[in-house]
C-alpha cells in the first residue's frame, strides 16, 4: 500500500492523506504537486512505499523555491 500526505506549515497532522495500491497511480499522484498549493509558509508532499521508502518533496512560498529530497 502506497500512502501520500500533504501538510501545511508546521501541522502535526497531514492535512490530506491518500492511500492506494497501484505504484504508478501512487506516483503519478505525487509528481503532480508542483508548488505549495494552500500554505502560508511551506508545504510537505510524502510518498511512503511498502517497503518503508519515504519520497519527500518540500515547497517554500518566500521566492518560489522548491526543495527535493
Amino acid at each position: 500500500m502506497y500512502k501520500l500526505t500533504v501538510t501545511y506549515d508546521s501541522n502535526p497532522v497531514p492535512d490530506y492523506s491518500y492511500q492506494c495500491s497501484d505504484e504508478l497511480e501512487a506516483f503519478k499522484d505525487f509528481l503532480s504537486y508542483v508548488d505549495w498549493g494552500f500554505a502560508n509558509e511551506y508545504s510537505t508532499v510524502n510518498l511512503l512505499t511498502p517497503t518503508g521508502k519515504m519520497y519527500t518533496k518540500i515547497f517554500y512560498r518566500e521566492g518560489r523555491k522548491v526543495v527535493e529530497k
